[in-house]
């Protein structure tokens, strides 16, 4: 069975489900699920694990209290986890500035939300938002949000942008010129989807990697009809039915915090004849190119076991890295 691999994200959102319950004692788990944005049978698994949890000591009178069903759920006993986690005033600081530099961008999924959720900053944090301002005015890297503000422009003259971008998942840099389609934020980097010529696509472009970006004097065509985005899902991982299957070692499992996989369960860990234990895992195979590469650099920590294909692409790629150290050097 696979498990999340992001232990954070998911305490978080087991610790604020007792103060939501508690605040709406009438609400179903699928009316719960509508407002959080998840589904039932997680929030179900989450509050079988709430069950069980509690202080120290774990006596019946140290553990959280409370009766759950699809159609109820009564907190009787939060254990003092009552109130919604918050946010310390850099976090909150840092926020407002993402939410300031994304309120006047066209393209957003709910823009309307962005202003809203700013303006509830501003008037929390009160002069604390000077200070937060201050601290990074003098930041001399100001390229992400000068290479946004071509964009909007761009967007808004309904005009081509072109750009130096390095792709990380080839490997390559070269001069990209496109049509900008929409700008989303994931995971707290800013991106654009624009429609790509050359290519006959719509591709995805990281704002921190876009260089020396300017407008042309070509009419954008960014085929919004052809345009497939979800905000649950902005990179398509979804239709992506490529899977690629490793063993990750025991004490290398900190990967899964940096990039998406799933790891297995502990009953299908492995052990070697070394001693060392083996988590299987997967994730999706986004990029072929890209994942020969780090799986090379991750040889230490990592095995890849399937598909065949892959596992001899990268066992072609080492030897002939390998045969480099025959050449005797000039």
């Amino acid at each position: 069975m696979a498990r999340p691999a992001r232990r954070i994200d998911e305490l978080t959102r087991q610790l604020n489900l007792l103060p939501y319950f508690q605040h709406h004692p009438e609400r179903t788990v699928m009316e719960a699920a509508r407002d959080l944005g998840l589904q039932p049978a997680e929030i179900m698994e989450d509050l079988n694990r709430l069950w069980m949890c509690g202080l120290p000591g774990l006596l019946p009178g140290d553990l959280v209290e409370l009766e759950h069903s699809y159609t109820s759920v009564k907190i009787h006993n939060a254990q003092g986890m009552d109130k919604p986690l918050r946010l310390t005033p850099t976090e909150a600081g840092v926020l407002l500035l993402t939410l300031e530099s994304l309120e006047n961008l066209p393209g957003l999924t709910d823009q309307a939300a962005v202003v809203s959720a700013a303006e509830k900053l501003r008037r929390i944090m009160g002069d604390y938002t000077t200070a937060v301002y201050d601290s990074v005015a003098d930041d001399e890297d100001g390229g992400d949000n000068a290479t946004l503000a071509v964009l909007r422009d761009a967007m808004q003259q309904n005009r081509q942008v072109c750009f130096t971008y390095h792709s990380h998942s080839s490997d390559t840099t070269r001069i990209r010129q496109v049509s900008p389609a929409r700008i989303f934020t994931h995971e707290g980097e800013a991106y654009v989807r624009a429609w790509e010529e050359d290519s006959g696509e719509h591709r995805t472009f990281r704002i921190d990697r876009i260089r020396d970006i300017i407008i042309t004097a070509e009419t954008a065509q960014p085929h919004l009809a052809r345009l497939r985005f979800s905000a649950d899902d902005p990179f398509d991982a979804g239709a992506d039915t490529d899977r690629v299957f490793f063993l990750l070692r025991e004490d290398a499992t900190w990967l899964a915090d940096y990039m998406s996989m799933d790891l297995s369960d502990e009953s299908e860990y492995v052990t070697d004849a070394d001693g060392i234990t083996w988590v299987p895992a997967s994730r999706p195979l986004y990029s072929r190119d890209w994942f020969i590469r780090f799986s090379i650099s991750q040889a230490d920590r990592m095995q890849v076991t399937g598909p065949t294909t892959l596992v001899e692409s990268i066992e072609a790629k080492i030897s002939v890295g390998l045969s480099a150290y025959d050449h005797q050097l000039k």
